[in-house]
């Protein structure tokens, strides 16, 4: 649907997917790499990546939240879609999560698939840790593309005065409400 905005309503409209996608690219991309850098192969230091991700998406939630109380319903409705989209973002987090501690499990109990990892000492590790630690980031990894593509599109949708119409759902109108702008074709 496209609706009657102002310009500083579609400025303010674009801010959250703008920090959503900022998110994305700073969390997983930079930050990944940091701490892929400083960690010396110590997995246990990406658990900062959800962590400081999730905070941000907090941030959205509480701004979408506010906003909708006091301020304009298109800016609002845009907040509620950044966050919707985060949630995929949490959602994919928790399944990584349980995979992972499955293919822990499943590692430490199966005893006898390992191999060499390559290091100075000659250690090895477990394949099936590896393999659900592949996975679990191939669905964050996926997850995470749709929604930036996705909130890419959504810049250019909001500056137009333009958000999906299912949004009524979770970010109901009201009188006060931006006026649709009927198409007649």
């Amino acid at each position: 649907m496209k609706y009657t905005i102002t310009r500083q309503e579609a400025y303010a409209a674009k801010v959250p997917h703008h920090i959503f996608n900022l998110n994305v690219l700073l969390t997983h991309l930079a930050i990944s790499k940091i701490i892929l850098e400083l960690s010396h192969g110590n997995s246990a230091w990406f658990v900062l990546v959800p962590l400081i991700s999730a905070t941000i998406i907090y941030y959205i939630y509480r701004k979408s939240v506010s906003i909708g109380r006091d301020g304009s319903w298109f800016v609002a409705a845009n907040w509620t879609l950044a966050w919707r989209r985060g949630r995929w973002i949490l959602i994919s987090y928790g399944i990584a999560s349980v995979v992972i501690l499955v293919s822990m499990l499943l590692g430490s109990l199966t005893g006898g698939l390992m191999m060499n990892d390559f290091s100075d000492d000659g250690g090895s590790s477990s394949i099936v840790e590896k393999i659900g630690l592949f996975f679990a980031a191939v669905v964050v990894f996926v997850t995470i593309l749709i929604n930036f593509l996705m909130t890419g599109i959504s810049v250019y949708e909001a500056g137009r005065g333009e958000i999906d119409k299912s949004i009524v759902k979770f970010q109901p109108r009201n009188e006060q409400s931006n006026p649709e702008i009927i198409d007649e074709k």
